[in-house]
């Protein structure tokens, strides 16, 4: 029989995990990286491999940013972050949630296996749709609350620059970057600043909103582009039924995407279908995906 013990497993260090957008944007300071990097020496392999893959995740946005601008992410990025990272409920706080602040449920986590990801091909939404159960929608939270602090840091860091790298949905490309600036930046500033997250097909989409502002800020990351002959519509979904947000064509598309949605006005969610090319006056199809808004 032998001596050794069964090495003990590592406890789990989900704190470390949610610190992972902080490093990706290199808002820590050199006792605080320090800190960081013996936390994630002592952290389990499963804690460990989800750190890496989420400080990627960030860097590889604040690429797709700086490849289209070189302006310096403002002083006042890492205060905002910690803003929202400190407002954004524990996993195992109390099942009520601020008003809006919603979050739904991924079946499938990124990177999971699926042909339309492995080989860039668009991918078939129609059976995610989230009214028949799909990963698309659920209103049961179970998501991680690091995956949440990642893309609300993917969404702060596109909104430093989405007057380089945005577009206004409904509206055509312009030279005038400022006007999407402006509202971008009154929504990461607005008091009232609200998030919602879903999973779209296999990827993720987060829009942070703000009735103050009425406008949002999306952000969707590794959503495939639509098949040959479609468009990724949106709706602003309220008491008077859906109203068209835009469209999205295969070009629009990429892995990261942003947009900027003005004008919410009392929608009650975000939803998105998959429509004819141009887009339909009406949905035409269920749901593929929706965040509630209130």
């Amino acid at each position: 029989m032998s001596d050794e013990n069964p090495t003990t497993p590592a406890p789990s260090d989900d704190n470390l995990v949610s610190l992972a957008p902080m490093l990706g944007l290199d808002a820590l300071g050199a006792a605080e990286r320090d800190s960081v990097a013996r936390r994630r020496a002592k952290a389990s392999d499963t804690d460990r491999a989800a750190f890496d893959r989420d400080v990627r995740l960030t860097r590889e946005a604040m690429a797709s940013v700086s490849s289209t601008t070189s302006a310096a992410p403002p002083p006042e990025l890492r205060d905002r972050l910690l803003h929202l990272i400190r407002t954004e409920p524990q996993d195992d706080a109390p099942s009520h949630r601020p008003a809006g602040l919603s979050a739904v449920t991924p079946s499938h986590e990124a990177g999971a296996a699926d042909p339309s990801r492995q080989t860039g091909a668009p991918a078939d939404l129609s059976r995610w749709s989230s009214r028949s159960g799909a990963p698309a929608e659920g209103r049961v939270e179970t998501t991680p609350r690091n995956r949440r602090i990642l893309y609300l840091a993917a969404a702060a860091i596109v909104a430093v620059a989405i007057g380089a790298v945005g577009w206004v949905v409904g509206a055509n490309l312009s030279s005038d970057n400022e006007p999407q600036q402006t509202t971008a930046q009154q929504v990461f500033d607005a008091k009232d600043i609200r998030t919602s997250s879903g999973s779209v097909a296999t990827g993720r989409a987060t829009v942070a909103y703000s009735e103050s502002a009425d406008a949002g800020v999306l952000v969707m990351n590794d959503v495939p582009p639509p098949k040959s002959g479609t468009v990724y519509q949106m709706w602003l979904v309220g008491p008077e039924g859906a109203t068209s947000a835009g469209t999205m064509t295969d070009k629009d598309v990429a892995p990261s995407t942003t947009a900027v949605i003005p004008h919410i006005g009392n929608a009650k969610s975000l939803a998105f279908t998959v429509e004819p090319p141009g887009g339909s006056t009406t949905p035409t199809s269920s749901f593929v995906a929706e965040l509630p808004l209130s």
